[in-house]
């Protein structure tokens, strides 16, 4: 990649027996999402900007500093980079009090850390949570304690790597907003990892779609979002069901509510607040559901239907799976490997099978 200027590059390179990548990506304002499938390389251009994998080569200039370049030897260590890395795992000290926690590196960090912490624990809302063991917190808790302690080591870039995607949508829908304003309360730049559309909306106005260890489109939030597919690479809305559906029962002693889709299908959900007397709209991604060749036995997942392939699709190294459920057809993502061992081919019946926290409510419908 030839130097332009911009605010952000990325050129970096691996490869390995099961996966290459060569990506390269240049982008102007502070917040930009990597977009795109599991397996993608989302997480791997994460950890190699935070310096936790090595790469074969790479370049990587964030908010007009550069971090890395390895043709000049320029590889600093993790610390000396000043990556606020946030993993999947959001990984704390669990024999730490969750102050402790926010707090350790901040000797580090400076003055300027500091003011940015006590800004982080307001506006994540974890000032209760200061003296509670880090082991003992919820997926949400820790996501959002991993974060502040990523701040307050005195970082300079946030690197999130899909912070909310261990949350359930209820959970979901109370903290995304908080990262949101955090993004405008702390200022730092960003790096958001996501595979859903709504979120990236919501928070980058860059968007880089990652496929196959490569850029397959960068640009605005709503050009990059608003194609219909990227030409052999992802198909951003077929990755993504979306339904029109109505309350039937809310079921608050077991936490799940009764949706009835357009076509006529039952699915449980969890007890989010549902407008009544209306439709909404509801999603389900495709790399949620797991699909079956055979009717399955007992499942902890509150759905199961029944239906028959319509339509296998090869995207990259996967496969979308339309299944027609009798009034409905939805979409699954299996990986190739997958899809030869199931043998499913158009005409097959198949069992899909999500858990009720996959489905989501995004909007209502007139």
């Amino acid at each position: 990649m030839k130097p332009s200027g911009r605010y952000n590059q990325l050129d970096l390179r691996v490869s390995s027996p099961d996966f290459t990548l060569a990506f390269e990506a240049e982008w102007d304002p502070p917040v930009c999402a990597l977009f795109g499938p599991s397996g993608a390389g989302k997480s791997t251009i994460l950890e190699i900007i935070a310096g936790v994998r090595r790469p074969d080569s790479a370049r990587v200039v964030l908010d007009g500093r550069t971090v890395v370049d390895t043709s000049i030897g320029n590889t600093p260590a993790p610390r000396e980079r000043r990556m606020g890395w946030v993993p999947q795992d959001a990984s704390l000290f669990p024999h730490l009090t969750v102050r402790e926690n926010v707090r350790y590196g901040l000797r580090r960090g400076g003055p300027e850390a500091e003011t940015r912490l006590e800004t982080a624990i307001d506006v994540l809302e974890i000032a209760g949570l200061m003296d509670r063991s880090a082991a003992a917190l919820s997926g949400g808790e820790r996501q959002r304690v991993a974060v502040a302690r990523a701040i307050g080591s005195g970082a300079r870039v946030l690197l999130l790597d899909e912070p909310l995607a261990s949350l359930d949508a209820p959970l979901r829908a109370r903290v995304f907003p908080l990262f949101v304003r955090l993004r405008d309360e702390i200022g730092l730049p960003m790096i958001y990892v996501s595979h859903d559309p709504e979120e990236v909306r919501a928070i980058a106005p860059h968007v880089v779609v990652v496929a196959q260890g490569r850029c397959a489109a960068s640009g605005t939030a709503g050009d990059v979002l608003a194609g219909a597919a990227l030409e052999g690479t992802y198909d951003l809305h077929a990755a993504e069901n979306r339904f029109a559906a109505r309350l039937v029962e809310a079921i608050p002693a077991e936490g799940v509510a009764v949706i009835e889709l357009a076509g006529g299908l039952r699915l449980l959900m969890h007890a989010a607040p549902l407008p009544v007397h209306e439709l909404f709209t509801v999603a389900l991604r495709a790399e949620e559901i797991v699909i079956a060749a055979e009717r399955p036995g007992p499942v902890s997942a509150q759905n199961v239907v029944a239906g028959l392939v319509t339509d296998v699709r090869p995207v990259g190294g996967h496969a979308l799976i339309t299944v027609d459920t009798s009034g409905e057809r939805i979409a699954a993502r299996v990986t190739n490997r997958s899809l030869d061992r199931l043998g499913l081919r158009p005409g097959a019946s198949a069992w899909l099978i999500f858990k009720a926290g996959a489905l989501r409510v995004i909007g209502t419908r007139a």
